[in-house]
């Protein structure tokens, strides 16, 4: 017999998720789609609670119920159906929508639930919920043939004729091929059940119907059903050419139906021994189907679990992996911030450090060109007159003096030539009767590696420092020691000069803004009689 399933449907379906997993409980391919459709409608049936959305809660819960009816875990599914009705009475009376296409649906699939659980009494009476809400004779017919299958599972088969004659004649004008084939097959055999021969012919012509419209799933229940009837018959050998037919059929669909096929291939064989056999195992086997079915939720839930499971862990993994990637930009954000704020400060202070050369260039050229050569002029000038005033010749010589060593101090260097001549060239023009100069380790240093800008601030720095102790220390002797790790330079300077308090530092807050642009340290000792000492690493 055949069972007519009614399926929620929605006009103009979008592709969306909601619509993938409905296919996936509808039309299933295996179990895995039942169990993943069942994780999805859970899902939307707790958004739906949480955003207390009866009607999401309702829909959900008619797609669970489905899910677990199809995969045998009835008693759930009887759970997960009334459910659905309770939120749907709560519905009724809160809005004026029409929702008695979705009640009949839920009567309908109880009924089916109720029928697989041999619960007849049960099914008959949700089968008669749903014809009470039919709205037109498409749906009349379709609970009307549901019914008549319930019937004749408990021996009356006169109702289920009955049922199965109204079921026909509210559809026999209709284009429901497939529903037409449906009725006539399962109202012939009631027909043959009860010795009436025209029962043959409209199983017959089901039969054909069904190949006309290549209803292939349903080829088995045809041959079943003529096979049995010619078996009742005393036909031995065309119920066996039908139970073959029927096995081929099988074995094309599914193993259950192939199994079923075989049982009745086996009941046809003259063996009352096999036949006994055959029939106390098949009651074996339902009784067992049964119990089975009373421990289908508790395997359905543990399978609904670990896929669950394994949906949050993959979730879960694939939050840390973003929360992962979001870290790591972050880092790299930070890194590339560091980076960009360093190099901007190193050209910063280069630029500083060039700015500062270049307008000490730029006035020892203007003290050269203008100041020396006017005064050179003006004393070129006295010594022609008669008028001669040698104190006047000697100061300004002086002055003259003073403007061209301003000018070499800051004049433009050439430091990338060979920057070690260029500071025994520094070291040797202070070298005098008075004042020794004294290196150490100078030529240990590789100059090639160190920066431009550090070398033109190492030579002023020296130079003023150099310039500090002739003018101001009294010294006899100043030692510059040297050391090189990688492309940082110490160099420890000391002279035995008179010392003093640094508390105006002498002059020295420019050799300290120096060493400091290019983020340079400097460190300053100096005390009475105890000579000048000065660590600059740079």
């Amino acid at each position: 017999m055949c069972l007519l399933f009614c399926t929620a449907t929605h006009a103009q379906q979008k592709k969306d998720s909601a619509h993938y997993y409905y296919e996936k409980i509808t039309k299933p391919t295996n179990d895995q789609d039942l169990i993943d459709g069942f994780i999805y409608f859970k899902g939307d049936k707790e958004r739906g609670i949480a955003e207390k959305d009866d009607k999401a809660v309702l829909y959900a819960l008619q797609m669970m119920s489905q899910s677990q009816m199809r995969i045998g875990a009835y008693y759930d599914a009887e759970s997960t159906a009334v459910n659905a009705l309770k939120t749907l009475d709560i519905l009724t009376k809160t809005d004026t929508l029409d929702l008695s296409s979705t009640r009949k649906r839920l009567y309908n699939n109880l009924g089916i639930i109720y029928y697989a659980l041999e619960k007849y009494p049960e099914a008959i009476a949700q089968y008669k919920a749903a014809l009470s809400m039919a709205e037109n004779a498409a749906d009349s017919s379709f609970f009307y043939n549901n019914l008549g299958v319930a019937y004749k599972d408990t021996g009356d088969h006169r109702k289920a004729h009955d049922l199965f004659k109204t079921a026909y004649s509210l559809i026999e004008n209709s284009q429901d091929s497939t529903a037409i084939a449906i009725t006539l097959d399962n109202w012939g055999l009631a027909e043959s059940r009860l010795d009436k021969p025209e029962g043959l012919l409209k199983m017959q012509k089901a039969l054909k119907l069904r190949k006309r419209i290549q209803d292939v799933q349903r080829y088995y229940t045809s041959y079943k059903h003529l096979s049995a009837y010619y078996k009742d018959k005393g036909n031995k050998s065309l119920a066996i050419t039908y139970a073959d037919s029927a096995y081929q059929a099988a074995n094309a669909y599914t193993v259950e139906y192939s199994q079923d096929a075989l049982f009745h291939k086996l009941l046809l064989k003259e063996d009352p021994e096999m036949t006994t056999f055959l029939t106390r195992n098949d009651s074996t086997i339902k009784s067992a189907l049964i119990n089975e079915n009373k421990w289908a939720g508790a395997k359905y839930s543990q399978e609904v679990l670990r896929a669950e499971k394994d949906q949050a862990l993959l979730q879960s993994a694939k939050e840390r992996s973003k929360n992962n990637t979001y870290l790591f930009l972050v880092i790299l954000v930070i890194i590339l911030s560091i980076f960009l704020i360093v190099i901007l400060t190193i050209r910063s202070r280069k630029k500083r450090a060039a700015q500062v050369y270049l307008t000490e260039t730029r006035i020892s050229k203007k003290v050269h060109d203008e100041v020396s050569n006017d005064v050179y002029r003006v004393m070129t000038h006295i010594q022609s007159q008669k008028a001669f005033y040698p104190e006047i010749l000697d100061e300004l010589d002086n002055i003259y003096k003073r403007t061209r060593n301003i000018s070499r101090e800051n004049g433009l260097l050439d430091v990338e030539t060979d920057f070690g001549a260029l500071l025994k060239d520094l070291f040797l023009s202070y070298q005098s009767d008075t004042l020794n100069l004294i290196t150490q380790k100078s030529g240990t240093v590789h100059w090639q590696a160190i920066p431009k800008a550090k070398k033109l601030t190492i030579y002023r720095v020296l130079q003023e420092l150099i310039t500090n102790t002739n003018k101001h220390g009294e010294a006899s002797l100043i030692l510059i020691a040297f050391e090189q790790k990688g492309k940082k330079v110490h160099i420890s300077y000391t002279d035995n000069g008179k010392g003093g308090a640094l508390s105006d530092k002498n002059g020295l807050q420019n050799v300290e803004n120096r060493i400091s642009a290019l983020k340079g340290r400097i460190t300053f000792d100096s005390k009475p009689n105890s000579g000048f000492k000065a660590q600059i690493h740079i």
